[in-house]
């Protein structure tokens, strides 16, 4: 398995996060394995989507992540590992309510903290989503 060739998304694309002036990427794929950045309720424009809203945030989060993914060759049904960072544990299940309708059965294995959120652009981020996933060659 090789793991030396590397594809970036950067975002910008159709149904992607924006692409932002910060220190890293959207993505990268490394042989099979292709990890995202951690992705936040961005549009296309960089606008916050939802304030106040755990259901709308989670919703742009995971379309996000989406994009990334399938900037790369990948889908929601590659992940293999997410993580969550919500604001507020009182928003767990209003996020568990969209998170589930982006995931088929058997569900990919999670982690979720509570975190204060560092606010890289907007300080009303209530929640955070990276994943990994493994695809074909």
């Amino acid at each position: 398995m090789d793991f030396s060739s590397r594809e970036w998304s950067t975002g910008g694309g159709a149904g992607q996060p924006p692409v932002l002036d910060l220190p890293f990427s959207q993505g990268v794929k490394a042989g099979p394995l292709i990890f995202t950045a951690g992705q936040a309720a961005l549009d296309e424009n960089g606008k916050l989507v939802g304030a106040n809203d755990i259901r709308a945030q989670t919703e742009q989060t995971l379309k996000n992540i989406r994009g990334v993914l399938e900037s790369l060759g990948a889908s929601m049904k590659d992940v293999v590992k997410v993580t969550i960072w919500i604001k507020d544990y009182d928003d767990y299940a209003g996020m568990n309510e969209v998170y589930t309708q982006f995931f088929e059965t058997p569900r990919p294995p999670r982690s979720c903290v509570q975190s204060n959120m560092v606010p890289l652009l907007e300080d009303e981020f209530l929640v955070e989503i990276e994943a990994m996933a493994v695809v074909s060659e």
